[in-house]
Order: structure tokens, then C-alpha cells, then sequence
């Protein structure tokens, strides 16, 4: 691999030119037609863009979707997403609005895939798994978000995922979302 400077415009989010050499050196979009193939709602933009999208945003802190506002020109995450330009907001909420728990299951497939293939490759006798609940406030009107223990904010509807991941390398395995009324010894 080389790298080689020059006069362009980059932002502060260049880091995810490196994500983006790592996900084509993994085949991650073929990996991702492979295992979608065309069971996720179309969309002009592609549903492997879409993804490596949400991907990004994630990278760079978005955490609504609304977050892609901030971005929305940004070269370097229209490049990681493999688009000329980036959908609105709009766009991309009445994409996921769409997707079923059917579709979530083929995502769970393939991170299982991507992060067994990791941990294989690192070639530890012995794995640890960590599995650990935490509580996620949210808005009023969010589904499925249910009052219970959150102790700071006792009114407030909440989620309680349950998160699984190797402990040495930090690789999630598994993520299991519930409602903020389920108690940990559930």
C-alpha cells in the first residue's frame, strides 16, 4: 500500500480513508451482496452505499441520522460510502423505516461472519467473552423504549442492551436490544 500527500481538500474525518482500505482489502461489499442479495428495500443510492453510510456516519459521531445534516458534503465520507454525493436525511430514515427484523438478521449474519473471521485470524487458544447491560435514555415517542432502571432518570423511557464482545480485542460479537424495564437477571 502507498500513501502519498498532495494538495486536496480533506476534513476532519480523513481517518476513514484508512476504514476504507481496510473494508476493500476485506471484500466487505461483495461480502455484503452476498449475504443481502436483493432482500433489502431498493433505493436509488444502493443498499451496500446505504450501509457503508450508516457505517461511517457512525465513525464520524453521528448518532441520529439527522447527524448526516453536519456531513452532508463531506467528500471523504461520500468516498468511504462509495457515492457521488450523499441522500438526505429524509432518504435514509424512510429507507431504514422499510427494514424488518428479516433484514437485521442478514446484518447479524454478517458481523458474525466478519468478527468470527477476526478472531480466527488472531489465533487465541482460549476467548473470553464479556457480556454486559447498559441503559440508553431516549426520547419520549422512541418504540419498544420503556420506563424502568435507570436510576438517574427514573421517568424517562430507556433501552437496556445486552452487549456481548471479546474481551482482548474488543470485538462485538453480539448485540441484543430490550426495553428499559428488564431487569440484568433477565
Amino acid at each position: 500500500m502507498e500513501y502519498r500527500c498532495g494538495l486536496q481538500q480533506v476534513t476532519s474525518h480523513a481517518g476513514l480513508e484508512l476504514v476504507r482500505e481496510f473494508v476493500q482489502g476485506r471484500r466487505f461489499r461483495e461480502r455484503v451482496r452476498r449475504l443481502v442479495g436483493n432482500a433489502f428495500p431498493n433505493t436509488d443510492f444502493g443498499t451496500v452505499a446505504m450501509l457503508l453510510l450508516l457505517l461511517g456516519l457512525l465513525m464520524v459521531g453521528g448518532r441520529r441520522i439527522w447527524h448526516l445534516r453536519y456531513v452532508q458534503f463531506d467528500p471523504i465520507l461520500a468516498r468511504f460510502a462509495g457515492l457521488r454525493r450523499l441522500p438526505s436525511t429524509r432518504t435514509v430514515s424512510g429507507w431504514l423505516a422499510q427494514l424488518s427484523s428479516s433484514h437485521v438478521a442478514r446484518l447479524v449474519r454478517l458481523n458474525s461472519e466478519v468478527v468470527g473471521e477476526a478472531l480466527n485470524a488472531a489465533g487465541r487458544a482460549r476467548l473470553t467473552i464479556d457480556v454486559d447491560g447498559s441503559v440508553v435514555s431516549t426520547g419520549q415517542t422512541v418504540e419498544g423504549a420503556k420506563c424502568g432502571f435507570n436510576p438517574h432518570h427514573r421517568k424517562v423511557p430507556s433501552y437496556y442492551p445486552i452487549t456481548a464482545y471479546e474481551a482482548q480485542s474488543g470485538q462485538i460479537l453480539r448485540v441484543e436490544n430490550r426495553p428499559g424495564n428488564v431487569h440484568d437477571g433477565r
